[in-house]
């Protein structure tokens, strides 16, 4: 399993290396592209972007008067933690470089860190619905940022995160969707109503197919990066498709019905129609992103080096707030051996091992549709999406609007 890590994770460096830096399109995954030919040239892209941080992330000039001015990282902790990134990354590209993938804990995690870095499989946070033009992580995407502008905000604006009452990014569950404004509903995983019943303890009466809510649990539409402002509701209903079922067990989604909480804060605009158009369960989809919430990694101290250290200090730590995640259709339905149902798609899309609820969308396409619904996995390697073309059945009678 470590060596199949390792050949995924070069591949995706082989393929950048190839087309001339990340592209957002699907990349080439033959076997003559599978492992990078300049490790140099890989640490000195991952070098400049980090360092790129120590002036901020994508906020290089006065702050808005609505945004947090976060203090600089501790400078020589950031220093010590890319000295331990760049060396272990170091030896483990020398080591694929010649065709040895039997990588290390350490090495396997540096190789996991400099895909990220090096803008292969970025994070992008997000502020105002958008990628700041100068984001350090920026790198060859800022074309394909650029055309899907007007798609990302549309769809980030409609994205909350699920939470308990007054949550915040260090105090919440999961992400969801606004998919139709006139009745309030947001989709989401099952599994993340189910941590918030087992796991939060907020109450919930069954009645039916459907869940009412009696304790506090909410969805805040904001969440950005920095930004002071909430545009909460509060989640009274879930509705429950047939088959429930939380990650690979059944149908890992759920409908939230919403009502107002704060005086004057109206929903935003829900996403256009989700396709379950086949293509895009086929591996034939050109373009694919999440957005969502994504959490902190998990605590992976490695053998030798703390890597929670390690991420926290290169990415400042930004976590639980409203990113966008680029990457690439990976696995068909029931690759996967746990998924008996053939329910779901891989992708390789950085989610820093959390958003679960987040849109699956093909952001570069026509309308930008989703057709997916990320609920677990691992970062880079194999992320798992329920797929709309098997679930469309059972997510139709519950009011998602399909086109």
């Amino acid at each position: 399993m470590t060596e199949q890590r390792a050949k995924a994770l070069a591949r995706i460096l082989a393929a950048s290396e190839v087309t001339g830096g990340p592209r957002a399109e699907s990349l080439s995954m033959a076997e003559g592209h599978g492992v990078p030919d300049d490790p140099n040239a890989i640490l000195d892209r991952v070098t400049r972007q980090l360092e790129a941080l120590s002036g901020g992330s994508g906020n290089q000039g006065p702050t808005p008067p609505d945004v947090l001015d976060l203090p600089d990282a501790d400078e020589p902790k950031r220093r010590e933690a890319l000295n331990l990134l760049l060396d272990h990354a170091d030896q483990a590209l020398q080591k694929i470089r010649v065709g040895n993938f039997a990588l290390d804990t350490d090495q396997l995690c540096a190789m996991e860190a400099i895909v990220i870095a090096d803008g292969s499989r970025p994070s992008f946070i997000l502020q105002r619905s958008q990628v700041a033009p100068d984001d350090p992580f920026i790198g060859e995407w800022k074309g394909p940022l650029a055309v899907a502008r007007d798609a990302i905000r549309t769809i980030a604006s409609a994205v909350g995160r699920i939470q308990p009452a007054d949550g915040n990014a260090s105090n919440y569950i999961g992400s969801g969707t606004l998919v139709d404004r006139e009745e309030g509903l947001v989709l989401t995983n099952f599994h993340v109503i189910e941590q918030a019943r087992k796991v939060n303890r907020i109450a919930m009466r069954d009645d039916g197919d459907r869940l009412i809510v009696e304790d506090s649990l909410e969805i805040d539409f904001g969440g950005e990066s920095g930004l002071l402002d909430t545009k909460r509701f509060r989640i009274a209903e879930v509705r429950l498709p047939a088959g429930a079922g939380a990650v690979f067990a059944g149908v890992d989604a759920a409908v939230c019905r919403l009502e107002p909480l704060d005086p004057g804060v109206d929903l935003p605009g829900a996403v256009a129609p989700l396709s379950a158009a086949g293509e895009y369960a086929t591996g034939e989809v050109t373009s694919l992103a999440l957005i969502g919430f994504p959490g902190e990694p998990p605590k992976d101290k490695g053998d030798k080096v703390d890597w929670n250290f390690v991420v926290g200090e290169l990415f400042r730590k930004r976590f639980g707030v409203k990113r966008l995640s680029p990457g690439r259709f990976r696995d068909g339905l029931g690759t996967n051996p746990f998924d008996t149902g053939k329910r779901a798609i891989g992708h390789d899309a950085t989610t820093f091992g959390g958003a679960s609820g987040a849109l699956v969308v093909a952001w570069l396409d026509e309308g930008a549709p989703g057709f997916a619904l990320h609920f677990g996995g691992e970062t880079v390697e194999s992320n798992y999406a329920l797929s709309f073309a098997k679930a469309r059945a059972v997510l139709e009678p519950l009011g998602v609007p399909f086109g």
